[in-house]
């Protein structure tokens, strides 16, 4: 039953074809108490509706986060989605928006209204609820309503003719002439609708107003900048891996395959773009890494060591080095270093004093790892100081834990956060404050049941757990430190059974990018912030020589700049921690006359690529761990060449050209020197201006200015080996350059046009999805050149 008072199915004609794709049926509730409504998509991820389809109880507000009841979406073409989250019930009204557990994909959200509509002004609505005959129609049906009068929050509206809104059709849309959103069906007199007393004749209604609402909307739809969580599992004779975006608790559906060892316990860490996964197979030691750029894992190799037996691992990285400890055969803490900047590993595992040990997690605190270890049922700390290869026992965690099967640990600011699965099979929490000098006096409970295994990892205040549950299958659920609250557990997507441990690594995203501009003589240069999207009031002045066309890479906490000055090609660095800037160094090998430049970053290494005075590609290479260029630009090949951008994956450098205004992809192997052509992108643009790159996953998004100065996007999977058939129209007019950098699954767009004004825009990878472009405040007057590059 709909909640007393609100509006209710529209008694009007089925819409011809799909012009409303973007309508959804809501199902709230369980059968015996259930009840449906209607809502109407304003992003991807988001539904709009009416609160009081999601309320409990009749009157009660929202409060963001779970909703308070099971719902799920069904849109006109089929698409099925649970709702996962809630935004607060709007203050003055009532509208809820509620996020879908993944984003729907082939749909166009609504289009906005800016203004109310007149008085007079007929209006369509649109929803699932009854009609005149019948009870649960199951689909769309549509009525015209007149306007009578706007209120500050509400339109009062009357069907035209018969038409009336009924139970069900809550939450569904009122669109003006153009197809515009202007608000959101609340409550009706229901005349002429199936069930209402035969009566009642009136079909009058009180729709919610959202013309006024597109910054409420916008803030809370706004694109999250996540980060992102790598889970392996072991069990069933192999290895399997699944990603996941944690800003939207999003998860792959389906985990993949790692094969080559039945791995019965693994752990993981993360370096750079490299994750490196440690297991246990048949009691002995193996290793292998995942590039998390390409997608692509090397094999399986033992640890040195001759480890046999193997209980139990755990790995730390401290710098570049991996150290690793074992429970052992003999119950006793065995541990091993791996220094990959030297690319060896300690020749034996050494043993370190303790007995009757089941299970071990350790974390790195600067250059001390923190190890914690299950031994006969009970928590011991330990403490290993690199410097020196020293361990200290810091005794039995407090709190009297016993019975204990497994142990995992995370960081979060100065306390480390202790899970482990107690004698009931439950997960309970401890801390300690290691600036403080003390713990928690107890463990506390943390819900789950039947669980065997737990894996943690923190980003911010937030520690994401994972564990293994009944028959093996992996759960997961967050922590947030400071009031200790727990989200309940779920299962992750695929369905996977049969596992016997669970690995998961989390890699915050970053929290800053940093932008340069070429004008008026001078560079200049701001900062804007990814979680909020503020940029700042203005552009700050760097000074220096005056370029004309700008490329930028992160390495660690400096940005490196490289940019064009009457043809030649300079060289400087800011300090994101100090925020100083070195000053413009020109890169040796004489380059002249050069058109554009990009840069690419593979370890410490830049490559950089620049279009040449004679058209053609050429590059050059700067190490800044040796602290050398090469002496000079090697000449690649192509001609007609006047744009250039590239990106990093792995250890090859992809690298996409304007020629002769049509898009063609180069790629070089940094390991060799040699290049290879990819020939020209498909889609055939023509006319190119500038070209963009970003990196996601296994796509390639790429951005060009088109012929007709608006932008264009494409993408290509190297994993899959396609492209997609055609460039697609992202609007704009008038730009003159763009660049872009990905964070997360998001790509951070900007473009600068004939005015000076730059925009940006940000592109959701996967269902390719574009925010609202917004103008940066603070226009620069003869901007040449934009770049763009995030920071942690």
């Amino acid at each position: 039953m709909i909640p007393s008072g609100s509006a209710q199915a529209l008694s009007g004609s089925e819409p011809v074809g799909d012009p409303y794709a973007y309508a959804a049926r809501l199902d709230v509730g369980g059968e015996a108490d259930g009840h449906s409504c209607s809502a109407t998509l304003v992003d991807a991820r988001w539904l709009l509706t009416a609160a009081a389809c999601l309320t409990a109880r009749p009157g009660d507000p929202i409060t963001a986060g779970q909703p308070p009841l099971k719902a799920t979406a069904t849109f006109t073409g089929g698409q099925t989605r649970e709702i996962v989250e809630v935004s607060a019930s709007a203050d003055d009204r009532d509208l809820v928006l509620a996020r879908l557990a993944t984003p729907v994909t082939g749909i166009a959200p609504v289009r906005r209204a800016g203004t109310a509509p007149a008085t007079g002004a007929e209006l369509t609505a649109a929803g699932f609820g009854r009609t005149r005959t019948e009870w649960v129609p199951g689909r769309l049906h549509t009525g015209t309503f007149t306007l009578g009068s706007a209120a500050a929050t509400t339109l009062a509206v009357t069907g035209k003719g018969t038409d009336a809104l009924c139970k069900g059709d809550a939450g569904g849309p009122l669109l003006n002439a153009a197809g515009e959103l202007v608000g959101v069906n609340s409550r009706s007199w229901q005349g002429g609708c199936l069930g209402a007393p035969a009566t009642e004749t009136r079909t009058g209604a009180v729709s919610t107003r959202t013309d006024d609402l597109g910054t409420w909307i916008d803030r809370i739809t706004a694109v999250r900048n996540s980060s992102q969580v790598s889970v392996l599992a072991g069990g069933g004779g192999t290895m399997w891996s699944q990603s996941g975006d944690l800003g939207y608790g999003e998860y792959g559906q389906a985990w993949g395959k790692v094969d080559g060892q039945d791995i019965a316990r693994v752990t993981s860490v993360r370096s750079g773009e490299y994750l490196r996964a440690y297991g246990i197979a048949g009691g002995r030691v193996y290793g292998r890494d995942l590039n998390t750029r390409t997608n692509t894992w090397s094999g399986w190799n033992e640890i040195p060591g001759g480890a046999v037996g193997t209980r139990d691992i755990s790995a730390a990285l401290v710098g570049n080095v991996v150290h690793l400890q074992i429970a052992g055969a003999d119950g006793a803490l065995h541990t091993q270093t791996g220094d990959y900047t030297a690319g060896r590993w300690n020749t034996v595992w050494t043993r370190v004093a303790a007995s009757g040990l089941t299970s071990v997690t350790s974390l790195p605190v600067g250059e001390t790892v923190r190890l914690y270890a299950v031994a006969d049922g009970r928590v011991h700390a330990f403490g290993l100081d690199t410097r020196t290869g020293t361990w200290t026992h810091g005794g039995e965690v407090p709190g009297n834990a016993a019975g204990a099967k497994d142990i995992a640990a995370s960081l979060v600011g100065g306390n480390v956060e202790l899970q482990i699965v107690g004698g009931d099979g439950a997960a309970w929490m401890q801390y300690g404050n290691y600036d403080a000098g003390h713990w928690n006096t107890v463990w506390t409970r943390a819900g789950g049941s039947g669980l065997t295994r737990l894996s943690s990892s923190a980003v911010g205040k937030s520690v994401h757990v994972y564990a293994v549950g009944a028959s093996g299958r992996i759960l997961s659920s967050t922590l947030t430190s400071g009031p200790g609250t727990w989200t309940p557990w779920k299962e992750l997507p695929g369905t996977l059974t049969g596992t016997t441990d669970v690995t998961a690594t989390a890699t915050a995203a970053p929290s800053e990018v940093a932008l340069a501009a070429a004008g008026q003589g001078t560079l200049w240069s701001r900062r804007g912030d990814l979680a909020t999207g503020s940029h700042g009031d203005g552009w700050a002045q760097v000074g220096g020589t005056e370029v004309t066309r700008l490329t930028s890479v992160t390495a660690g906490h400096h940005v490196r700049y490289y940019g064009i000055a009457d043809g030649r090609v300079y060289a400087r660095s800011l300090d994101t921690r100090t925020h100083t800037w070195s000053g413009w160094l020109e890169v040796p090998g004489g380059a002249v006359g050069t058109r554009d430049i990009s840069a690419a970053l593979v370890g410490n290494v830049v490559h950089l690529q620049i279009a040449g005075a004679d058209g053609a590609l050429h590059a050059q290479t700067g190490d800044y761990d040796a602290g050398r260029w090469d002496p000079t630009w090697t000449r690649v090949g192509a001609y007609g060449v006047t744009g250039v951008t590239s990106v990093t994956a792995g250890t090859t450098v992809r690298t996409y050209v304007v020629a002769e205004g049509r898009v063609h992809a180069l790629s070089l192997d940094s390991r060799a020197g040699t290049w290879s052509y990819g020939g020209e992108v498909p889609g055939n643009a023509s006319g190119v201006k500038d070209i963009a790159a970003s990196l996601v996953g296994d796509n390639v998004e790429l951005q060009i200015v088109g012929a007709n100065s608006g932008l264009w996007i494409q993408y290509g999977n190297y994993a899959a080996g396609h492209w997609n058939p055609t460039w697609t129209d992202a609007g704009g007019t008038g730009l003159t350059r763009v660049t872009s950098t990905p964070s997360g699954r998001n790509v951070h767009v900007y473009t600068t046009d004939t005015t000076g004004t730059v925009r940006s825009s940000i592109l959701v990878s996967g269902p390719g999805t574009w925010t609202p472009w917004k103008e940066l405040p603070g226009t620069l007057p003869d901007t040449a050149d934009v770049t763009a590059t995030t920071v942690p």
